[in-house]
Order: C-alpha cells, then structure tokens, then sequence
C-alpha cells in the first residue's frame, strides 16, 4: 500500500487527516510522543471514529494504522519513505518537529526519493511560510535547491469540528474520536510538487488565500461570537447560543459582513459564500457536538489580536469594501468584557481594563492604535455595553 505519515495523533490527526489518508487507500503511520497512544495503535492496528449530528450517529473504523514515536529514529525513517505527510500539532508545537522534517527529508534526498508533500493542518494563517524558513534555516545550500524543487508545504484550511468525549469514554476506547459529518479539505493547489494526491473530499484550490480568509473570517469568527455571546447570556454549550435569536442575528449578520468583502476581492459569487454562512450556522446548533462556550472563548487575548479572527474580520471588512462591521464590533467588545476567571487569558484583559482603561486594552491587545474609525467604534459600543448590559450587544 501507498504509505502516509500523519504527524500527529489528536483531534484533527486521528479524526479528519488520518481517517482521510486511510480511506483513500494510504497506509497511516501516526507519530506522536504519547507512548500509551502508540502502544494502542500497534495493538490494534485501527480505530473508531464517531461520527455525530442531530439526524443519526455512526461509528467508521480506520483500518491500516500503525505508529512510532517522534523521539526515535523511526520517525525519520517513516518521513523519508512516505508518499503523502501531514502535520496536525498546532503553531507552539510545530518548531519541536522541524528536525525530524529536515533529517527525514535528507534522508529521501540522499535515497534518491521524489518529492514530498506535507499538508499542513494547522489553524495559523501563512503557516507554509513559517514552516519554509524554519525549515530553511537547517539546509545548506545544495539541500535547499532540491528543496526548492520537491517540498511542498500545502497549507490546508480545516473546517471538520470535533466534539470532546467524556473521561468514561476515554478510558474506555483511548483512541475513539469523535467529529461532525463535514469532510471537506481544502488545500493549496500551487504549493504541491509533483501529482496532486487523489484524497477522499480533497479540493484543491487558487488562490488559496480565499479559503484562508474564508475559515478565519466567517467560520472561527462566527463561532467566537456565538461563543463570548453565548457566555454572557449563560449559555454553556454552543448549541444553546446560537438557537437565542439575538445572538443568531448578531453571528450571522458578521459572518455575511465578511462574505460580501470576500466576494468583492475574489469575485467567487456571493450566493456561494453565503451558502456556507447558512451551512455553518446550521452546524453550530449541532447538539451532539457538546461544543462549550467556555472551550470555544477560552484564551481572548489571541482571538482579538489584529490578525486572527475577530479583530482581523473587522479590519478585512473596513478594508476591501469600508462596510461598517457593527455585528463584528459586538463580537469584539463581548471578547473584552469576557471576564471567566478559569481563563488566564481573560483575566489579564479584565486587569488591564481595571487598572489601565479601555484605549490602552485596545491597543495593547488589538494592536489597532492607527485605526481610529474601528476604536472609536469599540469604544462606542462598549459604553453601551456597560451602560445597558446585554441588550446593547443586539
């Protein structure tokens, strides 16, 4: 059989890439550090993956699996050999495994191997460039000349949300998964090398930055607003916030904020765009996803930062088509009033704002010091938040 690696074995690893790898006919080597996972995918040599929604659950059995530790020479071995990688560890993990990355490539180099192609599944945007120069920087120049010709780091946007299980069911079945139907893996058509690999729901696409946008901007934003709206309503799972009508009103109005902006800078018709606003919203309200308000607010400090998904939505919507985006304004402004005192994050954005004011939280966190229309924005309704409490955030 073909073979894949799928750095990884999490959420996305176990429940989206790797079961995508294996029904498209790929043997999955998984590499990981947790040595009881390991252990358990060898015994078995597959898994379970629960598959929920409102309709009806299903159970998928991921056949073909085996996997290796990443601290051992294995895994290089297994990076030099495969015909398809994938990494799903996130941003603060990826630099641990760029050694790996760089002695299994030279290992292919020095074997006379083709190209190697790793989908990036990770939620950080222009997270292909990130990894080139890291990679880069451990390459002498003959290697970096075949790695011009034969790397390609395919940034992916990953849409599939996945469900937590309870500690019961953990101990029951370590490496049961669950996920929602949705399958589809868009990734960037120019950054392969070689034969684009025929994978189960892969769409390949340019320009890519498109789906980026649309991931960040609609998807992660919508889902933060339902989430800091949600908390502040009292509602504990995702589901129940999105069925308040306030709160769908608010989510939807900034997700097809974002859209019309889309639309304008890459002319995909905006009926499509909207399609999968309302296909979106429809999947928040999933039940069986157990998804949690606190779970999807938790760390605010990064989601209001100019460049990810609330902050950055308002900015690309006053920027390509200079919409007011009031509803995202809301999002923002219930971020910085978040005030869980489990999240670390929260809590020394609530400090700042005790003790320092409302303009220096903006622009410490946001980072936004030279737009003058969005703070003023912020500001504005921000005073009526705190002078008329929730309903101002309608």
């Amino acid at each position: 059989m073909k073979k894949a690696v799928m750095y990884g074995a999490g959420n996305i690893g176990r429940g989206f890439i790797g079961k995508t790898f294996s029904e498209s006919g790929y043997e999955v080597c998984f590499i990981d550090v947790k040595q009881e996972m390991i252990d358990q995918f060898n015994q078995d040599g597959e898994y379970r993956v629960h598959v929920v929604s409102n309709e009806a659950d299903r159970y998928d059995v991921v056949k073909h699996v085996y996997a290796v530790n990443g601290n051992t020479p294995q895994a290089i071995q297994q990076i030099a050999d495969c015909n398809i990688m994938a990494t799903a560890v996130g941003i603060k993990i990826l630099p641990y495994i760029i050694d790996n990355i760089v002695q299994g490539m030279r290992l292919r180099m020095d074997k006379g191997g083709g190209p190697i192609n790793i989908i990036l599944a990770e939620n950080q945007m222009d997270v292909d460039m990130i990894m080139r120069r890291w990679i880069y920087k451990k390459l002498n120049q003959k290697e970096q000349e075949w790695a011009d010709k034969n790397l390609g780091l395919v940034e992916a946007s990953i849409g599939r949300m996945v469900p937590p299980l309870t500690k019961e069911e953990q101990e029951e079945e370590p490496l049961l998964i669950a996920v929602e139907p949705y399958e589809e893996l868009p990734v960037d058509r120019d950054a392969f090398k070689g034969v684009i690999p025929d994978l189960k729901g892969l769409i390949p696409y340019s320009p890519f930055g498109f789906y980026i946008k649309r991931k960040l901007f609609i998807h992660n934003m919508g889902h933060a607003i339902c989430a800091y709206l949600g908390w502040l309503k009292g509602c504990w799972y995702i589901w129940e916030a999105i069925r308040d009508p306030q709160i769908y009103r608010v989510a939807e109005n900034a997700m097809i904020d974002v859209a019309v902006s889309l639309h304008q800078e890459y002319d995909v018709p905006l009926s499509e765009i909207v399609k999968n606003v309302e296909d979106l919203l429809k999947r928040f309200g999933n039940q069986s996803l157990k998804d949690t308000t606190e779970r999807v607010a938790a760390d605010p400090i990064r989601k209001l930062r100019k460049d990810d998904r609330l902050t950055g939505a308002a900015l690309y919507c006053l920027e390509h088509d200079g919409r007011n985006p009031l509803p995202i304004i809301t999002g923002i402004v219930a971020a910085l009033h978040y005030s869980n005192a489990s999240d670390p994050s929260a809590v020394k954005i609530q400090q700042t704002l005790r003790e320092m004011g409302l303009s220096k939280a903006i622009e410490h966190y946001l980072g936004v010091i030279e737009q003058e229309q969005l703070i003023q924005m912020i500001k504005e309704k921000s005073t009526d938040f705190l002078m008329e409490g929730i309903r101002a955030l309608g």
